[in-house]
C-alpha cells in the first residue's frame, strides 16, 4: 500500500495518539514525523531511557544550540545570562560540529524557501567550528506550554522589524538575519529528531542517560566550562560588516572590495560562485569570508507555502484547555 498524506497511520514503535498531541501540535508533523527516520531511532531511544516518562521529560526541557557565528561572536555568555534570567536552567550540554548532511537535515523542512546560495554559503559557514547544544529545564513553566515553545517565542525570528525588545536575538544583537545565532527545537518532537541528527547513537544514549542522572539538577556550573573550553579553541571575530571588508582589501583588492561594498550599502545581492571570484578564499580568512556571504549572497526565493505548518505558543495552551 503507498502512503496517503493526510491519513494518520499507527504504526508500531510510533507515540501513541495521546503522546503525538504532547510531542506536536501540528497534524501534518505528527504524520511526516511518523516516517521521519531519525526521528524514529530517536523516538526509539528516548524511550530506552525514559519510558512511560518520555513526554512529561521531553515537555520540560527547552533545547538550544548556539551557531558558529554565537562561537566566535562571544555570544554564548550573554546566552546563558538570558536563559537564567527567563527561568531555564541547563541540565545538559554537549559540544558536536554540524557536517554538510546534518545542515541539510536538521532543516529538511525549510530548505525549500532557501536559494541554493545560501545552501552554499551555510555548508561554508556550519562547519567553520564547533557548537554547543544545551538542554534546559523550565523553572517557570507555563501551563500548556512545553518548555521548548515557549524558549522559541521568546527567541525571536530572524527578521529584526519582527523581533520584540525583550527577545534573545534583539539582546544579543546580530549583525543581520543571516547570522542570528541560535537555533531552538521548535517542539519536543524535534528535539528528538534533532539528537538523533546531531549525535551518533553511542553518543547520544550517553547524553540521554546523563540527562536522565542530572535531570533535577542545576548544571550551570558544566555549561561555564564547555563554553570557556570551547572560546578558548575558537578565535573571536567581530562579525562587522566594515572592518570585515577592510581586513579583505589586501586579498582581494580594493576593486574586489569597492564592488561588494556597493552591494552592502544597495541591498543588491550576488550569488555565491560571483562572491568567489570576488575574493579568494583561500587567501582570506574564512570568517571574513562568512561575515560578507551574509551580507551580499542571494538568500531566499520566492515560495507558495511552507512545507509544514509554523508552531504557535497559543495552539499549545488552546490545545490544553
Amino acid at each position: 500500500m503507498i502512503w496517503t498524506p493526510g491519513r494518520e497511520d499507527r504504526v508500531d514503535g510510533m507515540p501513541t495518539a495521546g503522546q503525538w498531541r504532547q510531542l506536536s501540535v501540528v497534524p501534518e508533523k505528527r504524520e511526516v514525523f511518523g516516517y521521519d527516520l531519525y526521528f524514529r531511532e530517536g523516538w526509539a531511544d528516548v524511550l530506552s531511557v525514559f519510558g512511560g516518562a518520555a513526554t512529561r521529560v521531553l515537555g520540560g526541557l527547552a533545547m538550544l544550540v548556539v551557531k558558529p557565528d554565537a562561537v566566535v561572536g562571544r555570544r554564548l555568555g550573554p546566552i546563558m545570562d538570558y536563559l537564567a534570567d527567563n527561568g531555564f536552567v541547563p541540565v545538559a550540554a554537549t559540544r558536536f560540529g554540524y557536517t554538510r548532511h546534518s545542515i541539510r537535515e536538521v532543516w529538511r523542512y525549510d530548505w525549500h524557501i532557501y536559494t541554493v546560495d545560501r545552501l552554499q554559503l551555510c555548508t561554508f559557514w556550519y562547519l567553520a567550528n564547533d557548537v554547543l547544544l544545551f538542554l534546559a529545564r523550565d523553572v517557570r513553566p507555563v501551563a500548556g506550554l512545553p518548555a521548548t515553545v515557549r524558549l522559541c517565542e521568546l527567541k525571536g525570528v530572524g527578521d529584526p522589524a519582527q523581533r520584540r525588545p525583550h527577545q534573545l536575538r534583539t539582546k544579543l544583537n546580530p549583525p543581520n538575519r543571516i547570522l542570528n545565532f541560535v537555533h531552538v527545537g521548535d517542539e519536543p518532537a524535534d528535539i528528538v529528531r534533532e539528537l538523533t541528527i546531531f549525535l551518533d547513537r553511542p553518543e547520544r544514549l550517553r547524553f540521554l542517560e546523563g540527562l536522565r542522572a542530572h535531570l533535577a539538577e542545576d548544571r550551570r556550573a558544566q555549561a561555564r566550562a564547555e563554553i570557556a573550553a570551547i572560546e578558548a579553541d575558537c578565535p573571536a571575530h567581530d562579525l562587522d560588516i566594515d572592518a570585515t571588508l577592510a581586513r579583505l582589501a589586501p586579498a582581494a583588492g580594493e576593486a574586489a572590495v569597492s564592488r561588494l561594498r556597493d552591494v552592502v550599502e544597495g541591498g543588491d545581492r550576488i550569488s555565491w560562485d560571483e562572491l568567489s571570484e570576488l575574493v579568494p578564499f583561500e587567501k582570506a580568512d574564512r570568517w571574513d569570508v562568512i561575515v560578507t556571504a551574509s551580507f551580499v549572497v542571494h538568500n531566499e526565493r520566492p515560495v507558495p507555502h511552507a512545507l509544514l505548518p509554523a508552531v504557535s505558543a497559543e495552539a499549545w495552551t488552546a490545545q490544553a484547555r
